[in-house]
């Protein structure tokens, strides 16, 4: 239920970003592609972004939460950590040129918290299918 959670409010944020790329692209009047806009760039890039990281993200959390028995406090720190850098991130990439501190933490942060699920799901994995054959 924890991942629910975190999938319901990563979804908002899409969306959220999905609504200011339609309103940039009406702004703009690019129906299609990017345009020559920067900012259209920018706001495209946000909601890519987050969609690209968020799907492995919701994935790894639910098998780690219901498969691999990770408890819930952890599941909610790597949940907080991850949504609230999908927002930095977000922040950051919108801002001038696309230069910012919130840009990079979003980044870092993102990429720490997929690898701590995708080496713990290994791990996990690993142990069972060692102790079980390796699925046979």
């Amino acid at each position: 239920m924890i991942t629910l959670f975190y999938a319901g409010s990563l979804t908002i944020l899409a969306l959220i970003l999905a609504f200011l790329t339609g309103r940039r692209r009406f702004k703009t009047e690019t129906n299609l592609g990017l345009g020559d806009d920067f900012g259209m760039l920018q706001i495209t890039r946000a909601h890519g972004n987050l969609i690209e990281n968020a799907v492995f993200f919701i994935i790894l959390s639910f098998l780690l939460e219901t498969v691999g028995g990770v408890s819930s406090i952890t599941t909610f720190v790597l949940g907080d950590l991850f949504l609230l850098a999908r927002i930095s991130h977000a922040y950051g990439i919108t801002r001038p040129e696309a230069k910012s501190v919130f840009r990079a933490i979003g980044t870092l942060v993102s990429v720490i918290v997929l690898a701590i699920q995708s080496i713990w799901s290994l791990v996990i994995s690993i142990n069972w299918l060692a102790s079980n054959n390796w699925g046979f």
